[in-house]
């Protein structure tokens, strides 16, 4: 493909205070092309396709659009000069018609000013039938469909607004295999109409069906880009790493002895199929995957705040009925930090309530505000807290801080096990450091500990057992024992 550039970003370099996201990355940008952007997690890839898409508009560096100096001032900029970005988490309104999601913003109107909705749900199915989508139903609320429906809708919405360039930031992170299909048969449409894709994920084999080229960032630097037909994927790993893949260990199952604390069987949702693990009495579990596996979801359904299809979930030896609900995994011994610490943590709140937060039931709902405060000093004592005040709000602590708050406000009431999602994600490398230590000394203690995370230094730091999910399956089981990430970045 010899057509000269529609985009073309030089030498552009972005700094977050102290942190340096972007150092003079080189990006272009073909008619007709599609373009994939891999890295790990913190390369920069997001920041570059921000400043693409006019999110950022702060950067030293040269940004051209058909061989013209531009400066975009908004995302509304940018998609007035065609170019769109599809983000990971929708912003579809499920309430509303396929045909409203489709025009929001925009609706079609008649000569007197008013929506004409006949107009615009005629528009909606022909849009649709022209992708080889005619068997959407363009007046039933868009929450009816499937995830993969609702991608569709919001490719098409963006595609409606002019857009020829089309960002998609991790399209298939929610998508089964059947909806990961359909959306690379889009793409491979949207092509022929001759726009242009930039395609970001982690899914290296996915990857390689979708790219035409691939540009791979390492610490905000641009380390390649190659051809997709001149390159595979285990050359792609070691542009990501920075040195040569390494021949991975055997997988194979491993039997965990010892007193089984948690055990999970035959355990099916939309998201994951046929999913058995169990995590012993003073053992640590990793769970890997990429953003998108399912490893998020099973967390939740474990705790109760994911539906299950079948399956069963057993805590020392009780086997949890089939539908349950957060309070009743906690009566019964399971503990669960989530992914995000500012959805589980009430920032303008004290330390002491945060921590007390999930034992309301035990000690009754009005408050008894010094009742909770000595209840809460030994936890926050326990995992370092700093500065160690209970009486101090949640959210003037520091992202490592916040996180010890997440982890302290199971040990008023310690449970048996502990289910964690990316319980270092966004730290420094000091409070990664103490965090992961807590870790340690609870596995001395006795607890057991589900680790569940897309960074595969925090898995082969603390665990024992290493558990690699992928498209909503187990694909291997190790003993952490020689392990590294070439390995577990090979079979995602």
């Amino acid at each position: 493909m010899n057509a000269p550039p529609i985009i073309e970003l030089k030498n552009i370099s972005k700094r977050f205070l102290s942190l340096q996201a972007l150092d003079s990355v080189d990006f272009d940008l073909r008619e007709g092309e599609s373009h994939a952007l891999v890295g790990e997690n913190g390369a920069g890839k997001s920041t570059l396709m921000r400043i693409l898409a006019g999110i950022y508009n702060e950067y030293e560096g040269e940004y051209l659009l058909r061989g013209q100096p531009v400066h975009l001032q908004s995302p509304r900029d940018a998609l007035n000069r065609g170019i769109g970005m599809i983000h990971q988490e929708l912003s579809v309104i499920p309430e509303l018609s396929v045909a409203e999601n489709l025009f929001l913003g925009r609706q079609l109107r008649n000569r007197l000013g008013f929506i004409d909705w006949k107009r615009m749900n005629e528009t909606a199915h022909e849009e649709l039938a022209k992708l080889g989508f005619e068997h959407i139903d363009v007046l039933k609320p868009l929450g009816m469909f499937p995830l993969g429906t609702q991608q569709v809708v919001e490719v098409l919405r963006v595609m409606l607004s002019g857009a020829q360039v089309l960002i998609m930031d991790e399209p298939t992170s929610a998508l089964s295999p059947a909806e990961v299909e359909r959306l690379i048969e889009l793409i491979g449409t949207l092509r022929q109409g001759n726009r242009s894709i930039i395609y970001i994920s982690h899914f290296l084999e996915e990857v390689m069906r979708v790219a035409d080229r691939v540009t791979v960032l390492r610490d905000g630097r641009k380390v390649a880009t190659v051809e997709r037909q001149a390159t595979n994927k285990d050359e792609l790993i070691s542009l990501i790493l920075g040195h040569a893949v390494e021949t991975a260990p055997p997988v194979a199952t491993v039997e965990s002895n010892g007193h089984r604390l948690l055990e999970v069987r035959d355990l099916n949702a939309d998201v994951f199929t046929d999913i058995s693990l169990n995590v012993n009495k003073g053992e640590i579990v990793g769970l890997y995957g990429a953003i998108g596996a399912g490893h998020f979801d099973l967390a939740r359904a474990i705790f109760g705040m994911y539906r299950f299809d079948s399956g069963t979930i057993t805590v020392d030896g009780k086997t949890f009925p089939s539908v349950f609900s957060a309070s009743y995994a906690i009566a019964h011994g399971l503990a669960y930090a989530t992914e995000s610490r500012r959805q589980s943590l009430f920032m303008e709140e004290t330390i002491f309530r945060n921590v007390m937060m999930p034992h309301l039931k035990r000690i009754g709902m009005m408050p008894r505000a010094n009742y909770e405060l000595e209840m809460a000093r030994p936890a926050v004592r326990r995992v370092n807290v700093q500065p160690p005040n209970p009486e101090n709000p949640v959210g003037k602590l520091s992202g490592g801080n916040q996180q010890k708050v997440v982890i302290a406000r199971w040990l008023a009431y310690p449970p048996k096990v502990f289910v964690m999602s990316e319980p270092t994600r966004g730290m420094d490398v000091g409070a990664k450091s103490e965090v992961l230590n807590i870790l340690r000394e609870f596995r001395q203690q006795g607890y057991g500990l589900l680790v569940v995370s897309s960074e595969p230094e925090t898995v082969l730091a603390v665990s024992d057992r290493v558990m690699v999910m992928s498209r909503g399956r187990v694909v291997a089981e190790m003993v952490n024992k020689n392990l590294n990430k070439d390995a577990l970045m090979r079979l995602l």
